[in-house]
């Protein structure tokens, strides 16, 4: 196993550590495959004009491709925890203030 194998299994380990709940369908994740290469695609033709923006494209499409390809999104998790967390609130008290 090379060293690149086991980057790429360290970092989908800590993606679905990070995202154990934040599953997408395929559609979704089709369409962020197409828009991350598409993104990934133009930051590379412009890595020598603007390496600032071409960089940060680069992140983005990165990002994008590997959320299509492991079909979990870390922000998709966490508001579906936030959701479920705010549905086990209970109000424990009610008080109504007349003048």
């Amino acid at each position: 196993m090379g060293i690149i194998d086991q980057a790429v299994d360290k970092m989908k380990t800590k993606l679905d550590d990070a995202c154990e709940h934040g599953t997408i369908g395929s559609s979704e994740r089709m369409l962020s495959v197409i828009a991350g290469g598409f993104i990934l695609g133009h930051s590379v033709k412009k890595l020598l004009k603007k390496p600032l923006a071409a960089i940060s494209g680069l992140t983005l499409g990165g990002a994008l491709v590997a959320r299509g390809v492991t079909g979990k999104c870390p922000i998709v998790g966490a508001i579906g925890d936030a959701e479920e967390e705010e549905r086990n609130l209970t109000l424990i008290e009610r008080r109504y203030f007349e003048k």
